[in-house]
């Protein structure tokens, strides 16, 4: 959001001096900390007073730890907030004014009740100077510094670079020791440079700084990171975005070692938000919408569909859009939920389906096995296509494959003879074995051809294939009939991650409105405002703080890989 803060100021004439400034920020944080967008150097202010943050009802302000606010002369812990409210903090008063065009929030803040005297008095009867200590400031100064300088700098360079403190080289027994990166028991005077533990993936090289630590002095370079994470994908297409901004930001940025065995990554959003509250300045030409925090400021969820099966194109469309997707699949999710609809031809009996009986999680348990109509939809929708051996089905193939299956099995049978079927001609109703004549033959093949035909009509016909696939025939040739290639998504966000079973707590239909869903063309997903009844963004305090992490992730295995001599992202 964007902050205005102005200081006032009352001169001993009793003008009114304003200074008047504008930040930019997720949140607006009070106190002494110096990081505080409102930073108040006065003694009696906490470090980390109180937060004020935007929410869907307007501001809402809160204390940190124990703290008490003053709104409106009543004493309050955290309250909603608004224009005209005032909100003492300590000797300052807080007010919430009218905001220009282009700002969010407007506060003016000034000095209510002044330290006074009290401090000066206190020091004019100290007695206690540094004039006492018998040292003059001068050799204090040069003392400590050169101090600081021999213990902190020559010192460890000389004892890191030749050794001259360090004991002999250890035995292998010593060396086989888990890697603390200095001798056992042994504190070396570089000691007062290690900032920590180098996480277990790195602890074979612990020892050798020099792999990092490429140039003394300067921070780890991308280059040494690359040198082995040679895999590594980039971020964003170097060659279609070149802004130099764009690759400022180091690996070391978000993966921190000397923080402990186990490896560290950076979740704050503002790692992300930074580039994406404004994409247009640093990535022009980009389709990306901008996004700075999850419950504040993202885009509509735009999901992956299919719009041209036959092309095979996809698009990214918007829910706000209701988007539709061509599968040439027909599927009403209603129908199917409705135990009294639902007959197993088997048994007879009326069953009751839910998600779980299409719908099986894959290994990762974060996405779903493809539908398969053998196995989920075979039971129900059986492809017999002889009345009088119903048992005999056709595979769930091809057109083509379907056609030759029928015609080999009437053929098959037109040989063989016996044929239970008054309508067959009498020489297919002969014993098994006989010989057939020249006529013979052609009868059969006659009969074959006829109740090929006749089967291959009824296959695809409306009550068959056509319940769920969208066919063709271009004459009235049986040969000629089509299947529309069928094209369902498989995962409808592929530049966000869904886990799941995460979410195995919550129905589906908490979700996914599958019970009212008519047509497969349906896109059953949850737009984003039924995700912010749990989620929100990183400094979100009623709900699950949420940064853009935990949805995406920085490197695209689709892009290039990052290069070793570069560090492009």
């Amino acid at each position: 959001m964007e902050l205005s803060i102005t200081i006032l100021t009352r001169r001993k004439n009793g003008s009114i001096g304003r200074r008047e400034e504008t930040k930019t920020c997720e949140a607006f944080r009070i106190g002494r900390d110096t990081k505080d967008e409102l930073f108040l150097s006065d003694h009696r202010i906490p470090y980390n007073l109180a937060t004020l943050r935007p929410g869907e009802d307007g501001f809402f302000i809160e204390a940190e730890s124990d703290h008490d606010l003053r709104l409106n002369e009543k004493i309050v812990q955290k309250a909603h907030v608004n224009i005209g409210d005032i909100i003492g903090i300590g000797p300052y008063e807080l007010r919430l004014v009218e905001p220009e065009d282009g700002i969010d929030l407007a506060v003016t803040v000034e000095l209510i009740h002044p330290v006074g005297d009290d401090v000066e008095e206190l020091l004019s009867r100290s007695n206690l100077s540094i004039n006492n200590t018998g040292f003059s400031k001068r050799a204090l100064s040069w003392t400590l510094g050169l101090s600081i300088l021999v213990l902190f700098l020559v010192l460890p360079i000389l004892d890191g670079t030749y050794n001259v403190f360090r004991s002999p080289v250890p035995t292998q027994n010593e060396e086989n020791q888990a890697n603390t990166m200095f001798t056992k028991n042994e504190v070396t005077f570089d000691f007062s440079w290690h900032t920590g533990e180098v996480m277990d993936a790195h602890k074979f090289f612990a020892n050798d700084c020099e792999a990092c630590h490429t140039k003394p002095f300067i921070m780890v370079e991308d280059q040494a990171c690359l040198t082995c994470h040679q895999e590594t994908h980039a971020h964003f297409d170097v060659l279609q975005f070149t802004n130099p901004d764009l690759n400022s930001t180091r690996c070391a940025s978000c993966h921190t070692d000397h923080q402990g065995p186990e490896p560290l990554r950076a979740s704050q959003q503002a790692l992300c938000s930074d580039c994406h509250t404004n994409l247009e300045a640093k990535a022009e030409g980009t389709k990306l919408i901008n996004a700075s925090d999850f419950g504040l400021n993202h885009p509509q969820f735009k999901p992956t569909v299919w719009v041209d099966t036959s092309a095979g194109k996809q698009a990214r469309i918007s829910l706000d859009e209701t988007p539709k997707e061509n599968s040439n699949l027909k599927f009403p999710h209603d129908v199917h939920l409705i135990a009294e609809r639902m007959r197993n031809p088997s048994t007879g009996k009326q069953q009751q389906l839910d998600c779980a009986s299409c719908h099986v999680p894959d290994m990762s348990k974060q996405f779903f096995k493809p539908v398969n109509m053998e196995e989920h939809c075979g039971d129900c929708h059986v492809l017999s296509f002889d009345p009088n051996k119903p048992e005999r089905v056709v595979p769930h193939a091809s057109a083509a494959t379907v056609q030759r299956e029928v015609k080999e099995y009437f053929s098959d049978l037109a040989l063989s003879g016996n044929i239970d079927e008054k309508a067959a001609p009498a020489s297919l109703r002969r014993r098994p074995g006989s010989q057939l004549t020249k006529t013979q033959r052609l009868e059969a093949l006659e009969w074959a051809n006829e109740k090929t035909e006749q089967a291959t009509k009824y296959l695809f016909s409306a009550s068959q294939c056509g319940v769920c696939h969208q066919l063709q025939r271009k004459s009235d040739k049986t040969a000629d009939y089509r299947v529309e290639p069928v094209r369902v998504t498989n995962i409808w966000q592929p530049l966000s991650v869904f886990n799941h079973e995460a979410h195995a707590d919550a129905s589906c239909k908490s979700c996914h409105a599958a019970e009212q869903s008519s047509t497969s063309s349906d896109v059953l997903l949850p737009k984003i405002e039924s995700c912010r009844d749990c989620h929100g963004g990183q400094l979100t305090s009623d709900k699950i703080p949420s940064t853009c992490i935990s949805c995406h992730i920085f490197h695209n295995d689709k892009l290039t890989l990052m290069s070793p001599t570069t560090g492009q992202k």
